[in-house]
């Protein structure tokens, strides 16, 4: 092997150590938010099924109402990363604090329409006893859909500076609390209950991980204020990109009502088994957008692109693991959560599904993360759209209703849709990163 080839295979191995490095405790905390929203699975699994359901219902839309508000907060993957790797800590603070001020003034729209969302489901045909519960659920929630993008702005202000402890303890109390205040409410209150201890959760987080984050504010901040009109240029691209995928994940949710409370509860505990998993991709995407956002901030477009491929296979390689799992143990995994057989049954043939997609879940979260930390957030979101709304949702409708499949049917179109954001995001990441006079790619764009 030539000496070449040598130091670009050490060059490799020593990033994929530092994207592990960073990338593991991210993850941790990601899968200790995780937890908090499984512990609440099963204990509500174990209460009521319409109350399940209707946790289930307003959980998704909900979290699809505040994609802005954690779009804006995860624009601090490019701006408080690249400001950091430029070694100008002032301007990575200006950015974190216009970014609060930004999700404080998207919070009350954000209730307002996981409110106004609810009125969808009569009209598909959710009982109105679902119903009900899903708008006390979303209500208890509302401090949550504050304090969470919160304590993601915090998390993202941190990684950018390689802390990572903080969010990884935060997790971890959260999830103690979780646990004793979910038991307690749920059984009393139901789906009200839940979403009571999400807020009381959340805002513990958000709390721990702000005194963290502020104890990094610099002595004496010289650099120009950040506007909150730069936040939104950065975070409206971020935060449409995650709206078209969890919108479209979000919606088939809500379709899955009009097959009963049985199928919701199936497809919740499968997605929320889905999810738990995706937060090793998430890991890895936050690591890969940090050192990529550091590469751009140094101008280094060789080591973005050494980062960006590293992560993405990184990525792959972790869902691997999960792919294995689900489809060797669908129904021990569904038994966690529920012993009804209807939904044992259902629940364990889509995580046979999501067995299938796990790779490419993995590749296409980590690639959105590379594209953020190169600051190319606009293609993640066109790319985005097509893929969810143009290829995913019309199969998962097709499937779904037209061939009469279901739940089932549908989750085999958004595959479809995963497989697709995968592959376009790799091929954007490898041009945006590609070396002046290409013959690939022709001329490559100047790095700021």
């Amino acid at each position: 092997m030539d000496p070449a080839t040598t130091q670009s295979h050490h060059r490799v191995s020593e990033e994929a150590r530092a994207l592990v490095r960073l990338a593991a405790p991210i993850a941790a905390a990601q899968f200790g938010l995780m937890t908090m929203g499984l512990v609440d699975t099963a204990i509500l699994g174990r209460v009521s099924k319409v109350d399940l359901a209707a946790a289930a219902l307003g959980r998704n839309i909900g979290f699809a109402a505040q994609t802005l508000s954690m779009g804006l907060a995860m624009a601090l993957e490019q701006l408080a990363a690249q400001a950091v790797g430029a070694g100008d800590v002032g301007r990575a603070w200006r950015s974190f604090t216009a970014t609060l001020r930004t999700i404080a003034m998207a919070w009350p729209p954000t209730v307002l329409v996981a409110l106004l969302g609810t009125l969808l489901l009569p009209r598909i045909g959710v009982d109105v006893a679902v119903v009900h519960r899903t708008r006390e659920f979303i209500v208890a929630w509302a401090p949550g859909l504050f304090a969470f993008p919160c304590f993601i702005a915090a998390k993202t202000f941190l990684q950018a500076h390689a802390r990572t402890r903080p969010a990884l303890v935060a997790a971890i109390v959260a999830n103690v609390v979780n646990l004793v205040v979910c038991t307690v409410l749920v059984r009393r209150y139901g789906a009200l209950g839940s979403g009571l201890a999400l807020s009381v959760a959340s805002l513990l987080l958000a709390g721990m991980v702000l005194r963290a984050a502020w104890s990094l504010r610099p002595a004496n901040v010289v650099a120009r204020e950040v506007s909150q009109r730069e936040v939104f240029r950065v975070g409206l691209p971020v935060g449409a990109q995650m709206l078209a995928e969890v919108g479209v994940f979000a919606l088939v949710s809500v379709l899955t009502g009009h097959f009963g409370s049985a199928v919701v509860s199936a497809n919740q505990i499968a997605l929320g088994l889905a999810s738990f998993t995706f937060m090793g991709a998430l890991g890895v995407s936050g690591a890969t957008a940090v050192r990529v956002g550091h590469a751009y901030g140094r101008v280094d477009r060789e080591g973005a692109r050494r980062s960006g491929l590293t992560g993405i296979a990184l990525g792959a390689a972790t869902m691997a693991i999960s792919a294995v799992v689900f489809a060797l143990a669908p129904r021990l995994l569904v038994r966690l959560f529920t012993h009804d057989p209807q939904i044992v049954a259902l629940g364990a043939a889509l995580v046979r599904v999501a067995a299938v997609f796990q790779l490419f879940d993995g590749m296409q979260a980590v690639g959105a993360g590379a594209l953020r930390g190169a600051g190319d957030v606009r293609f993640a979101f066109g790319a985005g759209v097509v893929s969810y709304w143009i290829v995913g949702l019309p199969l998962a409708l097709f499937f779904g209703f037209s061939r009469g499949r279901g739940a089932l049917g549908m989750w085999w179109g958004l595959s479809a849709s995963l497989v697709a954001a995968a592959l376009l995001f790799l091929v954007r990441f490898i041009a945006v990163t590609r070396k002046p006079k290409d013959p690939l790619f022709g001329a490559a764009p100047a790095l700021d």
